[in-house]
């Protein structure tokens, strides 16, 4: 398709400046399947919505990517209010809506926006030091990124209220204990092990980990009778699809398979 080309021209390598934005807020570089988003500047304001919007769709058409590594700032800084209610880009949900599975990398104090970016995320790596907060209710505002509906199928309505209502904050142990966090980290050691796991999904077959990821996000808001109907469906596809026969053969073979992602 004309869209998929122009994706595959992309550079490897590529930021996404907008129109009157101070400075470019994101970078894509794309190598062996997994494109690392790395978030370079540490306000979350309109600027950084409208690059995250354009980069996501950029990786959705772009077939080489089969695992998104989303590296927010070390320092991340409080977002920007605005009163203005006209429609606006929604960064939080071109990440949300990525077929691809996306591993956040957390550090420092994960707040308001950044906490519904990471919510966002499929799989999440924190430093022991990272702090979890939403304090949108306490200062008198309201979340609009979706921090109401996933922050409480992640970790139970009872903490999430908790949260929302006092504005205390999650440590990165107890956020693991809840299911929040998957994993903690050394900050030293971070970007090497949030590597090293998007490698291991992008050699994964991607079509079946797209149905996989649609499955699980559809969990939360459809009836079992219906979710269990989906989940046939999304099997019957895949018994289609050119990776499915590949790793047929390859158990077969007994070698590693090589998945093209149709």
């Amino acid at each position: 398709s004309r869209a998929g080309a122009a994706a595959r021209a992309m550079p490897r390598e590529a930021g996404l400046p907008t129109a009157g934005s101070v400075a470019q807020r994101v970078t894509i570089a794309v190598a062996s399947g997994v494109a690392r988003l790395k978030i370079l500047r540490p306000s979350f304001d309109h600027a950084l919505h409208t690059e995250l919007v354009a980069a996501c769709a950029n990786l959705d058409v772009d077939e080489a990517v089969r695992v998104v590594l989303l590296e927010l700032p070390p320092r991340c800084g409080a977002p920007i209010s605005s009163t203005d209610s006209s429609p606006a880009p929604d960064g939080v949900a071109a990440v949300a809506a990525l077929r691809v599975p996306v591993l956040g990398l957390l550090r420092g104090m994960i707040a308001d926006e950044w906490l519904e970016l990471a919510l966002a995320c499929d799989l999440r790596l924190a430093a022991p030091a990272t702090r979890f907060v939403i304090s949108a209710v306490t200062g008198g505002d309201f979340p609009r990124h979706g921090a109401t509906q996933r922050l409480p199928r992640l970790i139970g309505q009872a903490t999430a209220l908790w949260m929302l209502l006092t504005g205390e904050p999650l440590t990165a142990s107890r956020a693991q204990a809840l299911g929040l966090v998957d994993r903690i980290v050394p900050t030293g050691k971070m970007l090497r092990v949030g590597r090293e796991q998007a490698r291991r999904l992008a050699l994964r077959a991607p079509v079946a980990q797209r149905f996989a990821k649609e499955a699980m996000r559809a969990a939360g808001d459809l009836p079992l009778a219906e979710g269990l109907r989906l989940e046939g469906d999304l099997y019957a596809l895949l018994q289609t699809t050119t990776d499915r026969l590949e790793g047929l053969t390859a158990f077969r073979e007994r070698r590693r398979p090589r998945f093209s992602g149709r």
